[in-house]
């Protein structure tokens, strides 16, 4: 999965470069036509370029189809010049709000939970599979990516535990450590004043928890396991955990 799909799926190829002609026109200015040419090794294509700058300064009606020219002949000569566009400071963000199923249909989606900070942990292991997971999930998708979740969730929750003194067997179970830290941890001891509601949602969390562990061991990449997790149902599963992750960052400090 990747950009170079469009070479032979030309329905994907029209979306890409429709989504990526409406946010050049909404979101490029002069300066950044300047800035993509010196980035790309196209500049003195787009400064001589006939009428691409002329139109868009002036405001004229043919500027879209200009930039569709563009965009084509960089689909034409080089993919690393599409890519550029599409991982513009400007372009990538307004792809992510408006246009996300074509982000992902290349390859370059990315799930809409902020990522956890990496300094939620003392443990450098926790850091590590964190990091690890945002480089599978950008390089090679969700599913790859939630055996280092799984991996950087025990550590976290074995890691509090310990930090708040709460008993555990040497070689609990993520389930188990969820449980203990739920049940015993002085910050989720009050929960507000939906106190009840809450309550059920952790109670719910703990039944992703549970899920994440069986999903882990029999639908990702930690085992030889012949049939994986689909990549939507492997995205909602990251999007769960990261949910969970960034709760408990900020409820417990």
């Amino acid at each position: 999965m990747g950009i170079e799909q469009i070479d032979y799926d030309t329905k994907l190829k029209g979306r890409v470069m429709l989504a990526l002609q409406k946010a050049i026109v909404a979101q490029f200015d002069n300066g950044d036509w300047q800035e993509l040419g010196y980035l790309t090794g196209y500049h003195d294509y787009i400064t001589g370029h006939g009428r691409l700058l002329r139109s868009l300064n002036f405001g004229d009606d043919d500027y879209g189809g200009c930039v569709f020219q563009v965009l084509n002949f960089f689909a034409q000569n080089d993919s690393d010049a599409l890519i550029a566009v599409i991982e513009h400071k400007k372009i990538k963000p307004y792809l992510e709000q408006n246009a996300p199923d074509v982000l992902s249909d290349i390859g370059f989606g990315e799930v809409h939970v902020p990522s956890v900070l990496p300094i939620i942990s003392a443990t450098d292991v926790v850091r590590k599979a964190l990091a690890d997971a945002d480089s599978l999930l950008l390089s090679n998708g969700a599913t790859s990516a939630i055996d280092r979740l799984h991996t950087a969730l025990h550590g976290y929750l074995r890691s509090v535990c310990a930090e708040a003194n709460i008993q555990v067997q040497d070689n609990a179970a993520i389930t188990a450590l969820f449980k203990a830290l739920r049940t015993q941890h002085r910050s989720l001891k009050s929960l507000g004043h939906q106190e009840n509601e809450i309550h059920r949602i952790l109670m719910a969390f703990a039944s992703v928890v549970d899920s994440l562990n069986t999903i882990r061991n029999h639908g990702s990449i930690a085992h030889p396991n012949e049939t994986l997790l689909e990549n939507n149902e492997a995205e909602l599963t990251v999007n769960a955990v990261r949910t969970l992750f960034n709760y408990l960052v900020k409820k417990i400090g």
